[in-house]
């Protein structure tokens, strides 16, 4: 169990700069989307990935 847990976690620590980079980009064009076609499912997946960002802003994952 523990060999897995450590390649997930070495993984996580390859990756998790990739994912912050892509995260926002993602974020601008459901933000832009969102006011184009506002609806409660694009404000949701809007809302989500603002907290998932600002998890990795105040460094929480």
């Amino acid at each position: 169990m523990q060999k897995w847990r450590w390649k997930l976690e070495r993984w996580w620590w390859e990756q998790k700069f990739t994912i912050r980079g892509i995260v926002f980009p993602l974020i601008c064009i459901q933000f832009v989307r969102t006011l184009f076609f506002p609806n409660p499912i694009d404000v949701l997946i809007l809302f989500v990935l603002f907290l998932f960002y600002l998890g990795f802003l105040f460094r929480m994952y």
